[in-house]
């Protein structure tokens, strides 16, 4: 075997290659991060539907049952999920959580109150603009809205910073998973690829692979784009753009 050449003038030692500088592995993914990416739907949409009503030309009662079926599907959404924290993840929460922690709980579910308050209001005065697109109801539909997005922003903002952290001290794997499931269960047939869509547009990349990192592979592959295809069919319908 030919040894190296011996280092002269014009034959200068190497310098040996810099070491790239290690990158620091991303942190696990737990179950609780998936919900900021949840919440990334309703953040986005809420804070767009009060222009979107008020948008509708009145007496225009084509374009109101576009966006008023819109409305519903946000708010439909927005009850489920809720109705899960309800019956799924308060209870044990409240149950284990030390006593200096459970006003936390007790202030979350006194935020839902006032949100699903909102949301009744809203889902009585629907039908009604969708028959007429008249301007009061229009004009009390997008100020509700714009209510709405306000307590549900205080709300998720409290719930991923303050009771995120306790519930994944506290809820074992097989509670997440039952979250998972009836949130899944829950969603209309039609709606699953627009609403993971919804989910997907500005979600965590990460927290999306992990809601199908149990998938077969070619369903990894194949629901983001449906999902990213339905979401940019609705958002031109609903927003005039793509990328809302």
């Amino acid at each position: 075997m030919p040894t190296p050449a011996r280092p002269t003038a014009a034959t200068p030692a190497a310098t040996p290659a810099a070491t790239p500088a290690a990158t620091p592995e991303a942190a696990p993914i737990t179950p609780s991060a998936v919900m900021p990416t949840l919440h990334t739907f309703f953040r986005r949409e809420l804070r767009l539907a009060g222009g979107v009503v008020r948008r509708v030309p009145a007496g225009d009662r084509a374009r109101a049952a576009v966006v008023v079926d819109h409305v519903e599907f946000v708010l439909r959404a927005l009850h489920h999920h809720h109705t899960v924290e309800d019956d799924l993840l308060w209870p044990p929460l409240a149950a284990r959580v030390p006593d200096e922690l459970a006003p936390v709980v007790e202030l979350m579910q006194a935020q839902h109150e006032t949100v699903d308050h909102l949301v009744g209001e809203l889902s009585s005065l629907l039908p009604a603009f969708r028959r007429s697109a008249g301007e009061a109801d229009r004009n009390r539909i997008a100020d509700l809205l714009d209510l709405l997005h306000g307590h549900l922003v205080e709300h998720l903002d409290d719930e991923e910073a303050r009771l995120l952290p306790i519930a994944d001290e506290h809820l074992t794997d097989a509670e997440w998973d039952a979250l998972a499931e009836a949130g899944r269960a829950g969603t209309p047939p039609r709606e699953m690829t627009l609403t993971f869509g919804m989910y997907q547009h500005d979600g965590d990349p990460a927290a999306i692979a992990y809601m199908l990192s149990e998938a077969p592979a070619p369903v990894r592959w194949l629901v983001p784009r449906l999902a990213r295809r339905a979401f940019r069919r609705h958002a031109l319908r609903v927003h005039g753009t793509a990328t809302p």
